[in-house]
């Protein structure tokens, strides 16, 4: 499975399509602790709730606000869960979504429900499963869109997970 993947082919069977549309044009953010890293939340960068968008059309990021744009190349820390790998332990990478209800007998996450999340280099973490945490990193507006399929809208790059149990 290519990295950002979660559920091939794996689509609702009935979805209510709505006509693009900015509801929200101004967004305020805090920074928050030592790392000074701008507060994100899923419910920011969902583009149901953004810009009205069902389904995401491949040309969504034209579209976006300069708030949404701004956050490409920010240091952000954002809570959400970590999806299921394939690793117990030494995971570099993984997808961030955001609830657990997502795996196993929820929905499919939509592509902005998940980010793909990778390590700074030399960090590793576990698996965390069914609590949610915080992740600081670079997030990157990184579309990838192939043969009509969302892989990747979003990209958090070296990243650290703070694991406040």
């Amino acid at each position: 499975m290519q990295p950002g993947r979660i559920a091939p082919g794996a689509l609702p069977e009935k979805i209510e399509k709505r006509e693009p549309r900015l509801l929200i044009p101004e967004k305020k953010f805090r920074t928050e602790g030592k790392e000074g890293a701008i507060r994100v939340s899923f419910d920011d960068i969902d583009l149901l709730k953004v810009l009205n968008m069902e389904p995401v059309p491949e040309n969504a990021t034209k579209m976006f606000p300069d708030w949404l744009s701004g956050l490409n190349g920010k240091r952000i820390r954002i809570r959400g869960y970590m999806f299921p790998t394939l690793s117990q332990k030494g995971i570099t990478y993984f997808q961030l979504v955001r609830d657990n209800e997502i795996c196993c007998f929820g929905r499919t996450p939509k592509i902005y429900d998940r980010i793909s999340t990778v390590l700074k280099k030399g960090e590793v973490t576990d698996y965390i499963q069914g609590r949610p945490f915080d992740v600081i990193g670079t997030l990157r507006i990184d579309p990838i869109y192939i043969d009509g399929e969302w892989l990747q809208l979003y990209l958090l790059e070296d990243a650290v997970v703070i694991d406040e149990k």
